[in-house]
């Protein structure tokens, strides 16, 4: 049987890779200006596709139909066919980004966690941590408030091997150590 939430794992590490390439390919040093910029722009679209709650702001990106032999049985299961097209748009903009609100409403429910993950947002913003330490911290967070759209898309699924294969495809992800320095 087609198990959808171990389709999407698979996915997220998809989405994980296409962002390393991403980078790659469209984060230079020479461009401080906007380093920061295009990181978020970046490293949101994978936040946004890999919040289980739906609760991330959109990013605004680019796709195109992927086809192949499952472009059927995938788009059955709500997924879509569709390909990131990771390509830096000046739509974005990175204050209405963090401006947005980025959790979902049950979180309010526990301030405690509420104060913990919306702080992690602010360190983000700061750069006093990377964006995989956010997103860390966000599924630790969705996991004690056990979020019911977080806990059905994730049901079956190790987090721990999860968020060790991410954590091997991130090794080595270039991080803004302060602004305009790009560490890698």
């Amino acid at each position: 049987m087609f198990d959808v939430n171990k389709f999407a794992v698979n996915q997220d590490y998809e989405f994980a890779n296409e962002l390393i390439n991403a980078l790659e390919k469209n984060i230079t040093k020479e461009d401080p200006e906007i380093l920061r910029r295009k990181l978020f722009y970046f490293e949101g679209i994978f936040l946004d596709l890999t919040d289980r709650t739906g609760a991330h702001p959109t990013v605004p990106f680019a796709h195109e139909d992927r086809g192949g032999i499952m472009q059927d049985v995938v788009k059955f299961f709500g997924f879509g066919n569709r390909k990131i097209i990771w390509k830096f748009t000046e739509l974005f903009n990175e204050d209405d980004y963090f401006a947005n609100e980025w959790f979902p409403p049950a979180l309010k429910m526990n301030s405690n966690l509420y104060d913990d993950l919306n702080r992690a947002k602010e360190m983000y913003w700061e750069r006093e941590i990377n964006f995989f330490e956010y997103f860390i911290r966000r599924l630790q967070v969705y996991s004690e408030l056990e979020a019911s759209l977080f806990m059905k898309h994730y049901k079956g699924i190790d987090m721990e091997e999860y968020k060790s294969k991410l954590r091997k495809i991130f090794d080595g992800y270039p991080v803004v150590t302060k602004p305009g320095e790009l560490d890698v």
